[in-house]
């Protein structure tokens, strides 16, 4: 193998998805009273969103990257994190287009993925994108402790994807 990396997944996507675990349990389980601090609950749903979506955006573009590191070198390499530097938001069909450019079977695989049980991941992560840009803007969101939960999961669901389908040692 080209390159050597520590461990799989990335030591960097264990520490996000650790942080992100860790505001989940803040949400879940406030140590405060939630009826004379409903504001600073609703604040933590919000912020568990943007941490949600922040996850998936940087988790799959630093799988990859670690992907690449360990299956290739030199300029092949330099090239190819170039263009893992361009992420953009992590919308379903952005997502689909990403992995087709390393590989357009594992793109109608995770396109499967994403459209099974009747759609769930794929609304749920446009659901996600869509509600992390309407928070960053001061927009009024609608978001309940019960929903946040679930697009933390869904984002971890989609990251797992991409742990597993992008593990270079399988």
């Amino acid at each position: 193998m080209p390159g050597a990396i520590e461990r799989w997944p990335p030591l960097g996507v264990i520490r996000l998805r650790q942080a992100l675990d860790d505001v989940c349990k803040l949400v879940k389980h406030p140590e405060y009273d939630l009826d004379k601090n409903l504001e600073v609950h609703q604040s933590l749903c919000r912020f568990l969103v943007i941490r949600s979506c922040g996850y998936l955006e940087t988790s799959t573009v630093e799988i990859c990257r670690a992907y690449v590191y360990a299956k290739s070198g030199g300029l092949v390499r330099s090239f190819a994190h170039s263009w893992l530097e361009r992420s953009g938001n992590p919308k379903p069909d952005y997502l689909v287009q990403f992995i087709g450019r390393f590989d357009s079977t594992m793109a109608n695989e995770f396109e499967q993925f994403i459209t099974d049980d009747d759609g769930r991941i794929r609304r749920d992560i446009d659901f996600l994108v869509s509600r992390r840009n309407r928070i960053a803007h001061g927009e009024s969101e609608g978001i309940n402790q019960t929903r946040a939960i679930q697009l933390k999961e869904t984002s971890c669901e989609v990251a797992d994807w991409f742990i597993l389908r992008f593990n270079p040692y399988l």
